[in-house]
């Protein structure tokens, strides 16, 4: 009863049955039935197997004919399991188009749809409408045409009535420029609870073209009109914002006070005016920015910035303590030498001078630990060292563990 009262509130339902069995019995008419002869052929196979198996058993058989018979019979076996999967797969062809047309199958997809929108499940509600929507277009005219197919809940029918070779063209307008992509298949569950195959279904969603091949008789085609949407505040003050800085010589942060709003909107109002009045100009031309900070004095703190960083700051340590960017760092250290009169070593030259320094440590008798300690480095620093100025001269570091000091 309630299946009868769901056919009547939906009135395409019955005009979309009867044009699928329409088709299908066009296709049935169309293909041979090839069942019977396979059928047919299992039989003589049967026989011939069964004949050959008799053969077999003679133990006076030669063994010539013997790997003969054998051969044919395990080529007949080979041929009827082939024949058994196509016949079943003709079979299940035969099946399909019954299922496909219960409109009570029709109607369970419809409520499951219905159900996956009313959960608010952004994933579900998008491969759900993916099957039944084609593609939309909007126009800048604020057109959109939505062509939707007839086939949304007869998935298994898109797979029957596609024809590869059908040139059939949709009359909604199509993308100028570019074609669509194929989109990331949506992260589904395999199966939901009636065993449906969710990863097969997203991956039909995720086809751009998976509605291919189908003729304009399986789809619908929807017209709508956008609204005109209201003007923006933009818009409506365009003229009032321009006039008024005009007649004011008002900054943008000005404006923005006595409008109500933020400096961009007011920048975005005087472009819209100019946009739409192209003789006009801005002729308000207000210093922008503030005073700059003052600079450095570079005298200040340049040579107690050279003696720590000869020391071992670095120019990050050196910038917070004098308050300052590590470029200005940089400034101050070759203001420093250039006033002594000196080249401002490179990390190079540093680091050989720390070479230098922990090399003559170690040939005074110190330890590993005692050179970190001196130069202010980590042990491991302090090794690195000691391999460079070794390197230098051709010699490989030789094994401090017994000058290591101790703790």
């Amino acid at each position: 009863m309630d299946e009868k009262k769901n056919v009547q509130q939906l009135p395409w339902l019955p005009e979309l049955m009867e044009l699928v069995r329409r088709e299908l019995s066009k296709l049935n008419n169309n293909q041979h039935d090839q069942r019977p002869a396979l059928q047919q052929e299992v039989i003589v196979l049967d026989d011939k197997i069964k004949g050959w198996k008799e053969s077999l058993a003679k133990p006076d058989l030669s063994a010539a004919l013997r790997t003969a018979i054998e051969s044919d019979c395990g080529a007949a076996l080979e041929r009827r399991q082939e024949i058994e999967i196509i016949l079943a797969e003709c079979e299940a062809q035969h099946q399909r188009p019954d299922r496909i047309v219960e409109e009570s199958e029709v109607l369970q997809r419809l409520k499951q749809l219905a159900d996956v929108l009313d959960r608010n499940d952004p994933t579900m509600g998008n491969l759900h409408l993916s099957l039944h929507i084609d593609r939309i277009v909007c126009g800048s005219d604020g057109k959109v045409v939505m062509r939707s197919s007839k086939l949304g809940t007869l998935t298994e029918a898109i797979e029957i009535f596609a024809d590869d070779t059908s040139t059939a063209s949709s009359n909604i307008p199509k993308k100028t420029r570019g074609t669509p992509r194929r989109r990331g298949r949506l992260r589904v569950d395999t199966c939901d609870e009636d065993g449906v195959n969710m990863r097969s279904l997203a991956e039909f969603a995720a086809d751009p073209d998976r509605f291919a091949g189908l003729g304009e008789d399986w789809f619908w085609i929807d017209n709508f009109q956008l609204p005109d949407r209201p003007p923006t505040w933009v818009e409506e003050n365009a003229e009032n914002v321009f006039r008024r800085r005009q007649e004011g010589k008002l900054s943008h942060e000005r404006l923005a006070v006595e409008f109500g709003v933020s400096k961009p909107t007011i920048r975005a109002a005087i472009k819209c005016y100019l946009d739409l009045h192209p003789d006009a100009k801005d002729a308000v031309n207000l210093p922008s920015g503030g005073a700059r900070p003052p600079k450095f004095n570079l005298e200040e703190f340049g040579d107690e910035a050279r003696q720590l960083w000869e020391n071992g700051w670095s120019k990050l340590k050196l910038a917070k303590k004098f308050d300052c960017s590590t470029p200005t760092i940089d400034k101050a250290l070759s203001f420093a030498y250039e006033k002594a009169g000196l080249p401002m070593p490179t990390q190079e030259d540093r680091q050989n001078a720390k070479a230098a320094e922990a090399r003559q440590l170690l040939d005074g008798g110190a330890s590993l630990d005692e050179i970190a300690e001196a130069l202010k480095v980590s042990d491991v620093t302090a090794r690195q060292l000691l391999r460079l100025s070794f390197a230098a001269e051709g010699k490989s570091l030789p094994d401090l563990r017994c000058r290591r000091g101790k703790k």
